[in-house]
């Protein structure tokens, strides 16, 4: 009886074993759902965080800016020893023919040749302005390496934003103006006197297109192209033997050339004045050869 008992007992402990698990098993989703509720309310906080740029968003958006368009002149001035005038105006010239016609153009060239070699010299350059600040520190090099020192150094911005702009927008109306007359023209619609005006107003239109186009291609060179002013002046006109001979024998030459001139306008006024002292001096001679006889009448 008591086995009976026990193996009853041991059975009944078996079934409720699966039991027990299902029981564990229910009671998981509800241990588990405080960190579901804790996702769920994290959530909709994430979602509620706004990016700037959007519509709803806590800062303004940040507008475009456009840097000015600026033209740069550079004008340079420099004194060194008159004999070193021109190699350091060739050094010049060379350093841009070696930065290429993209990047440096020369404009004008001035020099003052002669052996006195103390003439003041001038030279005009077209420089890329992301080089120009570049390019001015190599021209102070050569002037310091020629023995020379920079005297004074002036920098002029001209800004040309609107300038720019503006002929954009014109360039814009032009070509809409354009299209829809050469639609109109191509149509072939209305009078014959309106297509001939069309046609006027086209190529017009084309025209003004044109120049505003080339300006707006000179105001993008200039903005990119800075131009250079560089004056040369000498400290004092070099001496030596050689350079005196040449001071005495111009001298000498200029004295001989001066006394030619002289001698050759004297004579010059001396042959057209020849014929009016002719011809006052007979009634002189006259008067006096009756004024002679006279008193020698008186005498006698």
């Amino acid at each position: 009886m008591r086995l009976i008992a026990t193996v009853a007992t041991a059975a009944m402990l078996a079934a409720c074993s699966p039991a027990g698990t299902d029981d564990s098993a229910r009671e998981s989703p509800s241990s588990a759902s405080p960190a579901a509720e804790a996702l769920d309310t994290a959530a909709p906080t994430e979602a509620r965080v706004t990016t700037p740029g959007r519509p709803g968003a806590d800062t303004p958006p940040k507008l475009p800016v456009s840097l000015p368009q600026l033209t740069y002149s550079y004008v340079l001035s420099y004194v060194l020893p008159g004999d070193k005038i021109a190699a350091a105006q060739n050094a010049h010239r060379d350093m841009c023919e070696d930065m290429g016609p993209a990047r440096c153009q020369l404009l004008a060239l001035e020099r003052g040749i002669g052996e006195e070699q103390s003439n003041n010299a001038k030279l005009r350059l077209r420089v890329a302005t992301a080089d120009a600040r570049r390019f001015q520190v190599l021209l102070d090099h050569e002037v310091s390496e020629a023995g020379g020192r920079a005297e004074s150094a002036k920098i002029a911005t001209d800004e040309v934003s609107k300038q720019i702009v503006d002929t954009e927008a014109r360039i814009r109306q032009r070509e809409l103006l354009v299209a829809r007359l050469t639609e109109l023209l191509r149509k072939r619609q209305g009078r014959v006197a309106d297509l001939l005006e069309a046609e006027r107003n086209v190529t017009q239109a084309q025209e003004e297109l044109d120049q505003a186009r080339g300006w707006l291609g000179e105001l993008k060179g200039r903005v990119a192209m800075s131009e250079f002013e560089i004056g040369y002046a000498a400290i004092a006109p070099s001496a030596s033997s050689q350079t005196l001979g040449t001071y005495l024998g111009e001298a000498a030459q200029g004295s001989g050339v001066v006394f030619e001139v002289g001698l050759r306008a004297l004579l010059s006024l001396a042959i057209y004045l020849l014929p009016w002292l002719l011809l006052l001096g007979l009634p002189l001679l006259a008067l006096r050869t009756l004024r002679k006889r006279r008193v020698a009448i008186e005498r006698a």
